[in-house]
């Protein structure tokens, strides 16, 4: 990869025109397949990483959630704030969810059509698969 990520977490904000993403309620596993995926493919641009994983900053998470390009969130693991603000989070533009729970999914379904199986699926749908092990 050639170009760069900037990790960001609360309370920290980062302004410039880079590409930016928000990855919210991620597990352990999933935080380790980001990594992977991002060594294994030649990206040029720089990137903003948002990432939030339940830290009491809900004004952090909103702003975060209106000022990325894209994001993720994996809704089995959310916490109260996120839960709470679900249904506004999820009406946002290009953000996309996981869940293994068919009857929630059921309900964000109503206001959200972007159900993803997996984070490789995410990172695919901004990226398209530009990985160099070819």
């Amino acid at each position: 990869m050639t170009g760069k990520i900037t990790l960001i977490t609360p309370p920290d904000f980062f302004e410039n025109g880079n590409l930016s993403i928000l990855l919210a309620h991620t597990t352990e596993e999933e935080q380790k397949i980001v990594s992977d995926w991002f060594g294994a493919n030649d990206l040029k641009e720089n990137i903003n990483l948002y990432f939030y994983n339940g830290e009491p900053n809900p004004a952090w998470f909103l702003y975060a959630t209106n000022r990325c390009d894209y994001k993720y969130i994996n809704v089995d693991c959310v916490n109260y704030i996120t839960q709470a603000l679900s249904g506004y989070i999820l009406s946002k533009n290009n953000f996309y969810y996981r869940t293994d729970d068919n009857d929630i999914a059921e309900v964000y379904e109503h206001i959200n059509t972007k159900r993803i199986d997996n984070i490789t699926q995410f990172l695919e749908s901004i990226f398209g698969d530009n990985s160099t092990n070819e």
